[in-house]
């Protein structure tokens, strides 16, 4: 395929990925925002950041994938949140969350959904590092519900555009 023939498909993808960037981000910046303002924009990063993880190819693809974002992040925040009811963060506890995310992930058959499961384990002890003193199930909560809102934007982006231009294919 030529250049020019190549621009109009990732021109597509690169709009794609910032409309449900976008999505995500405002959905998240106006509820975090109201839940807990101070950490509205580190919700709205989380938001974006599962948009793009979760947009795929085509509409299949990004379901599959926001499936694996729902269960993962639900056992990473259940077990970070569960952990920081009980100890402070250290690297240790963080070492042990992610063994047992990613475990629990493949024990429930959802062993890609252990990656996510790790990563919103660390997102949620870190930020617990970075501000002590909030309350752990609240801040577990708003990871899952921001990481959830960026997944809605990204198959509601990629529903929209097969819709739209009549193809499974997003880009």
């Amino acid at each position: 395929m030529k250049l020019p023939d190549r621009l109009l498909p990732c021109a597509a993808r690169g709009c794609q990925v910032a409309l449900a960037v976008l999505i995500a981000y405002t959905a998240a910046m106006e509820s975090t925002g109201i839940l807990h303002p101070s950490s509205a924009v580190f919700g709205a990063l989380w938001a974006s950041i599962s948009a793009i993880v979760v947009l795929q190819n085509d509409i299949s693809a990004t379901g599959t994938a926001a499936r694996l974002r729902f269960w993962g992040t639900i056992l990473g925040a259940v077990i970070a949140g569960g952990y920081l009811m009980l100890w402070p963060f250290s690297v240790v506890g963080l070492g042990v969350c992610i063994a047992l995310a990613v475990s629990g992930a493949n024990l429930l058959s959802h062993g890609d959904g252990g990656r996510l499961a790790a990563i919103t384990v660390t997102v949620i002890l870190l930020q617990d590092m970075m501000n002590p003193g909030q309350p752990p199930a609240l801040i577990a909560g708003l990871r899952f519900f921001e990481a959830i809102l960026g997944a809605v934007a990204a198959v509601l982006v990629s529903w929209t555009w097969m819709r739209v231009f009549g193809t499974g294919r997003t880009a």
